[in-house]
């Protein structure tokens, strides 16, 4: 061969462009994992901030009724500590979120809790997401002013 061709057989090879095909594949494996851990964490995000605007219009709704209103009784004397079982609770209702997401919205209220002449609110929304059952609690005490 004359020097001009084997100065013209300069190039990759077959070696080096495999091994270039495998980091490549390999990094892209990872962001499709990273983006996928994304959608499902927005996800969540979402339901989590429904189901905290159930809770706070539930919340809303019960702090402004007057402090000796029939819904504001504990009508199964249990104090707040019913609310964790669910199935013994003051109050419930469903909502739907713009997600199609089903929440459950419970409430309980404990009287002269935790001082008297206060009541003791505290409401519990449940929903299911990816398998796994999600809640978000809030509680608020009223006084008799």
């Amino acid at each position: 061969m004359s020097k001009i061709t084997q100065y013209n057989q300069n190039g990759f090879t077959l070696i080096e462009i495999m091994i270039t095909i495998t980091v490549l594949a390999i990094g892209i494996l990872g962001v499709a994992k990273m983006q996928l851990s994304a959608v499902n964490g927005n996800s969540y995000a979402s339901g989590l901030t429904e189901a905290t605007a159930f809770a706070q219009n539930k919340m809303e709704e019960l702090v402004s009724l007057a402090y000796d209103d029939a819904d504001l009784n504990d009508d199964d004397g249990d104090g707040i500590s019913g609310i964790d079982d669910t199935t013994s609770s003051d109050g419930f209702q469903q909502g739907n979120g713009a997600t199609n997401i089903q929440y459950d919205i419970f409430w309980n209220i404990a009287v002269d809790e935790p001082a008297i002449n206060a009541k003791h609110i505290r409401v519990y929304v449940q929903w299911q997401q990816n398998g796994a059952t999600r809640n978000v609690v809030l509680d608020r005490i009223k006084a008799d002013i």
